[in-house]
């Protein structure tokens, strides 16, 4: 049931791809593309390329602030490849938490902590998409007058308040206290147990204000330079759209491929054609400004898959030189 479900989203997904594609026209996409083959396209798409792997660092020290809580101590350079590591798993499976759960092995490898390298994983993901959603949400609401989009306000409003009340219902002494009892009644595969663990790592950050402030400003701020980065993208590309303006497409957009997809293809770029031809953008501009915000990620989620197989490398060579040492 599970690959009819996936298929059914990737059938979806390409369907509204090829007929956004063909909507836009492909010659006038190739078209837009060429333009990046100017001097400044290409100085844009260097810069723009160097914003991704900045978003993701400051994605990484965010990360690093959780664990630290928590006394895990990694350098942040082993935690940066995790995370690239992570985004190629992200990009390249039908689901965007593959590259999570990899993240989540390669801790708990370290620190031998299951609850707690799960907690600072899911506690990011939480804070990052409640950013994400503030950001959606006020955009909504500065441009309603202007599309009068009722259905998507209400649906961005009702998830940023579905993930506050999650957060703040764990680290409410009352209602935690609430939560323990009624897993502590789920006995089946000790689901319950494990749960009520992974809340109590969570509940942790009830005494931590500070550091739920320093992660939630890191989280803008990755959000801000992924905006910087679709402008420096629209330079490069020649598009007649303002920085201002895109404060709106990035976050709703985001909102948008919340919807069921293959890691959002084609719910994304509708996205952006939808909003961006609102400022004069043409179809085949919106696209190939989409196409190519991906393919910067995508380049940054290949250097993970490098990391990924120099690690497994590494990784079985010393297992060969264990093995040779106790059998010698």
């Amino acid at each position: 049931m599970r690959h009819v479900k996936t298929i059914l989203k990737a059938l979806v997904s390409l369907s509204l791809l090829a007929y956004l594609i063909y909507s836009a026209d492909p010659h006038k996409i190739a078209e837009a593309f060429f333009k990046i083959l100017s001097a400044d396209g290409v100085f844009y798409l260097i810069l723009s390329i160097a914003l991704a792997a900045l978003s993701m660092l400051v994605l990484t020290v965010r990360w690093k602030i959780l664990l630290f809580v928590y006394n895990i101590k990694i350098k942040l350079t082993k935690l940066y490849s995790y995370y690239l590591i992570g985004l190629f798993f992200n990009n390249f499976l039908p689901t965007s938490i593959g590259g999570d759960i990899v993240r989540i092995m390669k801790i708990v490898r370290i620190s031998e902590d299951k609850t707690q390298g799960t907690a600072s994983v899911i506690i990011e993901r939480i804070v990052g998409m409640m950013s994400t959603l503030i950001m959606a949400t006020v955009a909504l609401a500065i441009i309603y007058g202007q599309f009068k989009n009722q259905k998507l306000l209400l649906i961005s409003f009702v998830l940023l308040a579905v993930l506050i009340l999650f957060f703040m219902s764990i680290i409410s002494e009352r209602i935690f206290t609430i939560i323990k009892r009624v897993l502590n009644k789920i006995t089946l595969f000790e689901i319950g147990g494990k749960l009520i663990k992974l809340f109590e790592a969570i509940h942790v950050f009830r005494n931590r204000q500070d550091v739920f402030f320093k992660i939630v400003g890191l989280s803008f701020l990755s959000q801000t330079i992924v905006v910087f980065l679709n402008y420096s993208l629209a330079l490069a590309l020649k598009l007649p759209v303002n920085l201002s303006y895109l404060f709106v497409v990035i976050p709703v957009t985001f909102l948008l491929t919340m919807l069921p997809s293959i890691n959002g293809i084609g719910i994304r770029e509708g996205g952006y054609v939808f909003l961006l031809s609102k400022v004069g953008v043409s179809g085949a501009g919106a696209i190939s400004l989409s196409f190519m915000n991906l393919l910067c990620f995508i380049f940054l989620s290949l250097i993970g898959a490098l990391l990924f197989v120099f690690e497994k490398r590494h990784e079985n060579l010393k297992e060969g030189g264990d093995i040779y040492e106790s059998t010698g």
